[in-house]
């Protein structure tokens, strides 16, 4: 039976909070202790790569399956369950005597986050009635960027002080708290639809062609196209796909229910999390590269100079849910992306003899119009459809997510690679890749004007096809989003 309501919203809203940002700081703060896990582990540049990159590929590929299991045996369960697994693979990292153990104990941490964030957002949307769950969607969001904007910054501190197994340990804590919150506060959801047969063949489907595609984009961006591995994961990602939609189309009880297409806003939402991450995350690679490679600072000094785009995200996420009450889904929506626009219009005038402080009323457009859009995209992947799908529909949407930061890195690293190959026509093969790795130590000094004027024209370039995207944001927002979808 399904339950309707939790026995304190309160501490509904602080548990998923505290999980969501978990699993968000996992992803940002190992990046800043690669250095000692190469030396205490052995590991080559390969085994941190796939270090690094083995959970989100797997968080992403089974955001969806999860979401779909989880209205099917019950999303406290399933929370419960990825907590669990999550907890114990972080203690399983810690622990880790090569890179392999570290490798696998990462995909199962992947594994553990998906079962946790996909029931997430659907037990936040049940304690809530609909003229506070934007409110409430808006201080997970907020949380989530500040997690994601102090990832670096606490791993620093942990590696400097404990070393780099204490990223992994300090999961314990929390963890265990949550399992003990959650076991108590929460109630349970879902388990509504335990008499159809379940779709396992759409689920190994979906795993897997979800895998394959961001396989695809990011392995494809890291070491080229033309690579064997990434040629076969292109064509398993689109055969995966095509053998999905028919299986699905065929099921009497799909893991995807294809109907939900139909919703406009839940399709428009669909897309729009795809635009959103690849304006946010997919061209904060880049910016990073200008101040640390072009400019010179310290990955440190970087951090701080990138600071309004999280904090501004922050704050505006934390505004977001009370401005959608106010003025409908739409309004905001729109808003956030023509901010996007106007941010993006701020960093074309970048150029090679700018200081950081160009960029900077950007950071704090973009920072803005990032949290604006977040809030509404999560209430709407769980708000416009029936109660019953609601894991379904918010592990799909969340699945865009990792998706569309994949993109937009690849993406942008083409447009930004075009131009250094444009712009250094003559300087030799080694410092045009180098140059467009954001590499300019060693440049010959004919060179580095070249380089300079060369890699700013790049992110001139990136900021402008983004400025045309956000404006395509627009368009699809005005086309799409309908707030008289929302259900009560």
């Amino acid at each position: 039976m399904t339950t309707t309501a939790t026995r304190n919203p309160g501490w509904t809203l602080a548990l998923v909070c505290v999980a969501g940002a978990l699993m968000t700081l996992d992803i940002t703060i190992l990046n800043i202790g690669l250095e000692e896990i190469a030396t205490g582990l052995g590991a080559t540049l390969p085994d941190l790569q796939w270090v690094v990159s083995v959970y989100p590929l797997v968080f992403a590929a089974l955001l969806l399956p999860a979401g779909s299991l989880s209205d099917r045996i019950g999303r406290k369960r399933m929370f419960i369950v990825g907590v669990g697994v999550f907890t114990a693979s972080s203690v399983a990292c810690g622990l880790a005597t090569g890179p392999v153990a570290l490798t696998v104990a990462r995909a199962v941490q992947g594994i553990g986050g998906a079962m946790t964030y996909a029931p997430a957002i659907p037990l936040l949307a049940q304690a809530y009635p609909p003229q506070r769950r934007a409110s409430a969607m808006g201080v997970f969001s907020g949380v989530s960027a500040g997690a994601a904007a102090l990832g670096p910054l606490a791993g620093g501190a942990l590696v400097d002080t404990f070393g780099w197994r204490s990223m992994f340990f300090v999961n314990l804590v929390p963890g265990v708290l949550l399992l003990v919150g959650t076991a108590y506060l929460i109630a349970e959801s879902g388990a509504g639809r335990r008499g159809g047969r379940f779709d396992l063949p759409g689920t190994a489907l979906a795993t897997g062609t979800l895998f394959a595609i961001n396989y695809t984009v990011v392995t494809g961006a890291e070491g080229g196209w033309s690579r064997l591995d990434v040629v076969v994961s292109m064509a398993l990602a689109c055969v995966g796909l095509l053998a999905f939609l028919a299986v699905e189309c065929r099921s009497a009880d799909p893991m995807l229910d294809l109907g939900l297409f139909r919703i406009s806003s839940f399709s428009g939402a669909a897309v729009l999390s795809l635009l959103t991450r690849m304006l946010n995350l997919g061209t904060l690679t880049y910016l990073a590269l200008w101040l640390q490679g072009m400019l010179g600072y310290s990955p440190l000094q970087a951090g701080l100079r990138l600071l309004p785009l999280s904090v501004l995200a922050v704050v505006t996420s934390l505004v977001a849910g009370r401005l959608v009450n106010r003025l409908g889904l739409l309004p905001v929506l729109a808003t956030g992306f023509a901010g996007f626009a106007v941010g993006f219009a701020l960093l074309t005038r970048i150029g090679p003899d700018s200081p950081w402080t160009v960029a900077l009323a950007g950071f704090f457009v973009l920072g803005a119009a990032a949290g604006l859009l977040f809030p509404p995209l999560i209430t709407i992947s769980v708000g416009v459809v029936p109660p019953e799908r609601s894991g379904m529909a918010s592990g799909l949407v969340n699945s865009f997510f990792p998706l569309g930061t994949a993109l937009g890195v690849s993406a942008f690293g083409a447009v930004l690679s075009a131009r250094v190959e444009a712009g250094m026509t003559g300087a030799p093969e080694a410092a045009r890749a180098a140059v467009a790795a954001g590499r300019f130590g060693g440049l010959e000094p004919p060179v580095v004007d070249l380089a300079k004027t060369a890699f700013a024209d790049g992110i001139a370039a990136i900021s402008l096809v983004s400025l045309g995207l956000a404006l395509l944001g627009v368009l699809i927002a005005v086309a799409t989003i309908r707030t008289r979808q929302l259900r009560g």
